[in-house]
């Protein structure tokens, strides 16, 4: 994805963006709205680390950046990344939006309500409406987004994931969960199923969802296949350490170094030991139909 240049007008979204959930999605349709209108790009601006580390969290992101990126290149036209570290958490409000604001042309700016910023978190969306109106820039500000009831937010996303309520937690991100990783050489037991898998090394920034057995698709290069993706321990082997381990239907190809994306659609079961590798097997199969079910 493209990144904003310093000479580019734009109407910026701010925020961290973690899990560009439907509310985040409001912000940045607003965003491309306003630039088809006034002839400027939209850009998102968003933590290019883990920025709970900075204050101390252990706390994952639901999207690691580069996944990020790959979501708004489908929304938006540039990236803003911000690397959060202790100068950006100590830099007063004011400091931080004449920084900001010299530093590229924002003809519009649009955030959350519970925007907060510099140093403290003194600055919040008022604060920027109030800095914006006197330097002569347009401001959006959108209230709470809800969802049947429910308010749209992060952590609400981050709970149903921990829950493995896959199906809830896409209806408020407005897409389904996805990872982006690596493939790795795993123990080649895929093989032993006639099933191709693929064992994806997962950014240790990445918030992974319940261990269990989830019905995914891949996406591999420009194709998509239905696949079947266990998180966790592989206890019929007497494996205890939790991996991210794809059953990948129809395909057959070397993909090991490759990054491929793995989306979520459906909780299928729980992590089970089976008595033999053939019962096993057999129920990866079962599990590969899971669209059918």
């Amino acid at each position: 994805m493209k990144e904003l240049d310093r000479n580019t007008p734009v109407c910026l979204a701010l925020g961290y963006f973690d899990s560009v959930h439907l509310g985040h999605r409001k912000l940045i349709e607003y965003a491309n709205g306003y630039s088809d209108a006034h002839g400027v790009k939209s850009a998102v601006a968003t933590f290019s680390n883990n920025a709970y580390k900075v204050f101390n969290k252990d706390e994952k992101s639901v999207y690691t950046y580069s996944e990020r990126c790959e979501i708004l290149s489908e929304l938006c036209e540039l990236v803003l990344p911000m690397r959060f570290d202790a100068r950006l958490k100590n830099m007063e409000a004011t400091e931080f939006l004449d920084a900001l604001f010299s530093h590229y042309d924002i003809k519009a700016a649009v955030c959350g309500y519970d925007y907060l910023f510099g140093a403290g978190a003194k600055g919040d969306a008022e604060f920027l409406t109030n800095y914006c109106a006197a330097h002569g820039v347009d401001c959006r500000v959108f209230g709470k987004f809800e969802l049947d009831g429910e308010r749209v937010s992060t952590s609400r996303v981050k709970e149903l994931l921990a829950l493995g309520d896959i199906e809830r937690a896409n209806a408020l991100l407005g897409a389904p969960f996805m990872m982006r990783g690596k493939v790795v050489k795993g123990r080649g037991a895929g093989r032993m199923f006639d099933i191709p898998t693929a064992n994806l090394k997962i950014s240790v920034d990445k918030l992974l969802p319940k261990a269990g057995v989830y019905g995914t698709t891949v996406k591999i290069a420009d194709a998509t296949y239905s696949g079947a993706t266990n998180i966790g321990g592989r206890p019929t082997f007497g494996l205890t350490k939790k991996v991210v381990e794809t059953m990948i239907d129809g395909f057959d190809d070397n993909i090991y170094d490759k990054e491929i994306t793995v989306y979520f659609h459906k909780y299928i079961r729980p992590v089970q030991k089976f008595e033999t590798p053939a019962a096993l097997s057999a129920q990866v199969h079962s599990d590969l139909k899971w669209s059918e079910k």
